[in-house]
């Protein structure tokens, strides 16, 4: 929030019109899993993404996300031992998230880098436990929101006027456990591509 109010300091303060621009992106995602050494598999997922840039300043924007995790998922076990004869489980969580960042364009250069918080809300979360043969699906009780640092880079390819193509990588680290009474943070690795259209 106090970055929001600065960033709308910012902008007051100067005599350019605020440029927004927004669309649609996807891509691929590396979640990484840390639970007190005990560091379960990481995970490759799909990622649905959006972007709204709204350009205060010649080096300056506000980069807000919208992210769709389509599998944050992690094991013991590999999933066909579950159900032979070996004891293990497989969590797979999902969150849409949104992530408020600074954008601060390089001189000179398409490239840009960004940072920000953010938080991720559950969309999905079941787990999968096997034992002796036997296995069982339930849903992962009290999920909290998750909370993040974004950082990371991008290059806008100005297709037209109104279009932009932007390839980024990002990374967010998770600042809070994701279940109650543990440790249990997920990274995430981010890589992908956005196409903006500026409608205003």
């Amino acid at each position: 929030m106090m970055m929001i109010c600065a960033l709308a300091g910012l902008s007051a303060g100067t005599k350019a019109q605020i440029q927004v621009s927004a669309g649609p992106g996807a891509g691929f995602g590396y979640a990484i899993h840390k639970d007190r050494g005990n560091d379960p598999p990481g995970h490759f997922g799909l990622l649905a993404t959006s972007q709204i840039d709204m350009q205060f300043s010649r080096r300056f924007s506000l980069l807000v996300w919208l992210d769709f995790y389509n599998s944050m998922s992690t094991g013991k076990v590999r999933e066909e031992d579950l159900y032979n004869g070996k004891s293990g489980y497989r969590a797979t969580l999902s969150y849409l998230h949104l992530s408020p960042t600074l954008k601060y364009c390089l001189p000179g250069s398409p490239f840009y880098v960004f940072a920000g918080p953010g938080a991720g809300f559950r969309t999905y979360g079941k787990v999968k436990t096997g034992n002796r043969g036997f296995g069982t699906t339930e849903n992962v009780p009290g999920i909290k929101v998750r909370c993040d640092a974004r950082f990371g880079a991008g290059y806008d390819l100005f297709l037209s006027r109104k279009l932009t193509l932007s390839p980024f990588a990002a990374f967010n680290a998770g600042l809070n456990s994701v279940l109650p009474d543990s440790d249990w943070r997920i990274h995430a690795l981010q890589a992908g591509v956005v196409l903006r259209y500026g409608a205003f």
